[in-house]
């Protein structure tokens, strides 16, 4: 891949608009940057990956990489920039179902197809949110903290309406997230259906009744599996 580098925004000169973003080939590079580093840091370690590694994957040289990127920090809080801005993004169109069961349904259906569909990311998310640099904290903590509120209150919304018993919020948003988002460390999509996974979860938490009980999946029926 040949070695050029997009313009990042030029300076503002007198007499000159200022560019309110960066090029569109800009944006498509530094996309191209945090997709690399994420396949090195789940390949080899945050710890062990390095600019280098990212830059020789790319066909770049290292100092093309400070045209987007000022550290390893900065591309690590890319990433998980990136895995919590689409999961919640993706969250905007659930948190409108006034059905607190349907709702609650659609939250644990989202969190296992998320991480499912894109599994390098969340693994980097997982693994390393202790290695966050602390200038990215705040930015990262905020966005969980909404997070975890959607799916807060989206058990107040099903204990209100007798779908689940009285439980604390809080504590039960989190249970559900620490439930879904391991799938990360097991799923594998050579073995795994998605779909069933979803299933399962959702029935553990919303206790089917006998009118909703999905079917036995044939190939399980009358054989004890461990």
């Amino acid at each position: 891949m040949a070695d050029t580098v997009e313009a990042a925004p030029s300076k503002r000169r007198p007499g000159r608009p200022r560019m309110a973003e960066p090029s569109a080939a800009y944006r498509r590079r530094l996309d191209e940057i945090v997709q690399t580093a994420t396949a090195v840091f789940r390949r080899d370690g945050y710890d062990a990956g390095s600019l280098d590694d990212v830059a020789a994957e790319l066909g770049l040289r290292r100092a093309s990489l400070y045209h987007y990127v000022r550290s390893k920090a900065e591309l690590l809080h890319l990433v998980f920039d990136r895995a919590i801005s689409t999961a919640l993004d993706r969250l905007e169109d659930l948190i409108l179902i006034g059905d607190p069961r349907q709702r609650l349904a659609a939250l644990i259906r989202h969190q296992v197809i998320l991480i499912s569909e894109q599994p390098e990311m969340f693994t980097v998310f997982f693994d390393n949110r202790p290695r966050l640099d602390d200038t990215y904290e705040d930015d990262i903590r905020s966005k969980e903290r909404r997070y975890v509120s959607i799916f807060a209150e989206a058990v107040k919304s099903a204990t209100a309406g007798g779908v689940l018993p009285p439980l604390d919020a809080r504590y039960a948003a989190q249970a559900l997230l620490g439930m879904t988002s391991w799938t990360y460390k097991w799923f594998d999509p050579h073995r795994d259906d998605p779909d069933k996974i979803v299933a399962t979860l959702t029935g553990l938490i919303l206790h089917h009744g006998p009118d909703e009980r999905p079917s036995e999946p044939p190939e399980t029926r009358g054989r004890c599996n461990t």
